[in-house]
């Protein structure tokens, strides 16, 4: 099958669901708050147990994987830092928000299953863990200052993620009942991810065009950089150097949106920033996967 072909088969579900919700919110309006209370205290820590039951980790991909998000996630904000100081000299504490944190999510965990499969979606989810506690955390305290970190323990997916892995690793399965509970919870997740960023996106408006367009360069061009060199220098390779580059390229999560939001840091330039940098995935995101696949 033609690379390009196998690419568009990928890719076009991803994006069609996407769109989908991006219509849907034309002719109906509803409330997103209580989906992303279902997202962030159900489904979400119900796929990361999922999907860490489905493959095998060692500890080195574990370590891997996870230094890896975390290493890109800074330095995008360091580059960040340099480009606030240097060119525009303003002071824009929620810049940093969809510049360093990515859509490891919503658009990381489809590509991922399609492209390579479960064990793909497996080392996705790793990912996400890294830049979710990054988020809640780091993310919180750009955003609130003094406080932020706590707010990590405030919700189950630190919990989700210590009980898959340690699962994982000492090799302990879930009574079958409730494997397939977790794994029916955790399969409407990616839809609904979706879905919600499609009817999400129907209300962005683009503002601030110059700045909008460096912090899209910096979070998509930024973030394919920073992963290449990293998995180049410590050697990584195979799979987990294909997820670490596919993740670092998505487009600004919408989590950095409602951060910003809630503590009121320049929450229009991250709303414009979000829908650029994910109109601009749909050209990247190809590039990137025929590249890496």
């Amino acid at each position: 099958m033609p690379a390009a072909i196998k690419i568009f088969q990928i890719v076009f579900p991803v994006f069609c669901i996407i769109g989908s919700g991006y219509v849907f919110a034309r002719f109906k309006k509803i409330s997103l708050e209580p989906v992303i209370e279902i997202l962030l205290y159900l489904t979400v820590p119900a796929l990361v147990i999922s999907s860490l039951s489905k493959k095998k980790l060692v500890t080195h991909d574990l370590i891997t994987v996870s230094l890896a998000a975390f290493a890109v996630v800074i330095g995008v904000g360091v580059i960040s830092h340099v480009y606030l100081r240097v060119i525009d000299r303003r002071d824009l504490r929620g810049f940093y928000l969809p510049t360093m944190f990515m859509n490891s999510g919503n658009m990381s965990f489809p590509l991922a299953l399609l492209a390579f499969g479960m064990d793909g979606l497996a080392v996705s989810v790793l990912y996400y863990i890294a830049v979710s506690l990054m988020v809640y955390s780091l993310g919180i305290y750009i955003a609130k200052g003094e406080g932020g970190i706590s707010e990590i323990f405030k919700l189950p997916l630190i919990y989700a993620s210590v009980t898959g892995i340690t699962l994982n690793l000492v090799d302990m399965r879930l009574p079958e009942p409730l494997i397939t509970t977790v794994d029916m919870l955790g399969a409407a997740t990616i839809p609904i991810m979706q879905l919600s960023l499609g009817y999400r996106l129907y209300s962005t408006k683009l503002t601030q065009a110059g700045i909008s367009i460096a912090g899209s360069v910096l979070r998509i061009g930024g973030g394919v950089l920073i992963a290449f060199l990293i998995t180049r220098f410590f050697n990584i390779t195979g799979l987990n150097a294909k997820i670490i580059i596919l993740s670092s390229a998505m487009p600004s999560a919408v989590i950095n949106f409602i951060v910003s939001h809630k503590y009121n840091v320049n929450s229009d330039l991250v709303a414009s920033i979000i829908a650029l940098t994910t109109l601009i995935s749909i050209i990247t995101t190809p590039l990137v996967l025929l590249w890496i696949m």
